[in-house]
């Protein structure tokens, strides 16, 4: 019977720490997603692009400044980065909210062009209060911080990409956080023979996004559903139950969208079968 009792004993204690170890691995492993998309009008400069793109990191730290995620996007070697919002929380009571990402961006040496649209944790904090998005200064303030370290912010803004003569076109869509999401008003009219690429945190509005002429959207925001299920997918998201777009790639008529499933967690730390993910994108011609 002691015996007994002692085999069941190690049996539960070993399933406790898989269980356990799991977990961990869950929230900490850095995962990378290697997807290529055709677009047939890629001028030939951009043939091979390759485009890293990263999402609600929530102040999460992959160990001391953020060295395992850099090590990571230094290895893919991108010719740009792209971030898609909620990179700090949503609340006044994190001391140096935000930090976490500024350290992450000096670790990177400004050896790559970075691109940034906000979520609804950088607006919403910034509406809460506008005198206290920060212990020091305003959303501005914190933006200003960005650009001193080459990150350009884009706040319904437009920007050219260039590569030796050719170009082109990346939009940023700012988290409006409540309305009709209006694109066209805040963004203009795409350029029908060029490529389009936005930045939008907020995956629910593709039909928009592909109406309005976007040929690739990286957006974000779902962590993955939290819990990946197989032939089911996410469980949990902002929108309520199985979202529609959890991860991955999505067509609709000649629009791409690329949902990360972010790095870090909000407002629970759960990570199951859905580790933390770095999106790589390769651009190649459809010709």
């Amino acid at each position: 019977m002691v015996k007994r009792r002692r085999k069941e004993l190690v049996i539960t204690l070993a399933i406790l720490v898989f269980i356990v170890v799991y977990y961990l691995l869950q929230l900490n492993w850095i995962s990378v997603s290697n997807e290529t998309i055709l677009l047939e009008d890629l001028p030939e400069e951009f043939e091979g692009f390759k485009v890293v793109q990263l999402s609600d990191l929530h102040n999460k730290e992959f160990g001391e400044g953020n060295k395992r995620l850099v090590n990571k996007i230094n290895k893919i070697e991108p010719d740009i980065i792209v971030i898609t919002g909620d990179m700090l929380n949503n609340s006044q009571d994190i001391p140096d909210n935000g930090e976490v990402l500024i350290e992450l961006l000096e670790n990177l040496n400004n050896n790559y062009p970075i691109y940034y649209v906000t979520g609804e944790h950088e607006e919403g904090l910034y509406y809460e209060d506008r005198n206290k998005y920060q212990n020091e200064g305003t959303k501005e303030a914190y933006e200003e911080r960005l650009s001193n370290l080459g990150v350009t912010v884009l706040n319904d803004e437009k920007t050219p990409i260039i590569k030796q003569d050719a170009k082109i076109n990346l939009y940023g869509l700012k988290e409006h956080l409540s309305g009709e999401i209006q694109i066209e008003k805040r963004l203009g009219e795409t350029s029908k023979s060029e490529v389009n690429i936005l930045l939008s945190h907020r995956p629910f509005y593709f039909d928009e996004y592909a109406d309005w002429g976007a040929d690739i959207v990286f957006s974000g925001d779902t962590h993955g559903g939290m819990i990946q299920l197989p032939f089911i997918g996410g469980i949990f998201s902002t929108e309520g139950f199985f979202p529609e777009y959890d991860g991955g790639l999505y067509h609709k008529g000649n629009s791409i969208m690329v949902v990360s499933k972010g790095l870090g967690n909000n407002p629970v730390p759960l990570r199951i079968n859905n580790r933390p993910e770095v999106v790589v994108i390769t651009l190649k011609g459809n010709k």
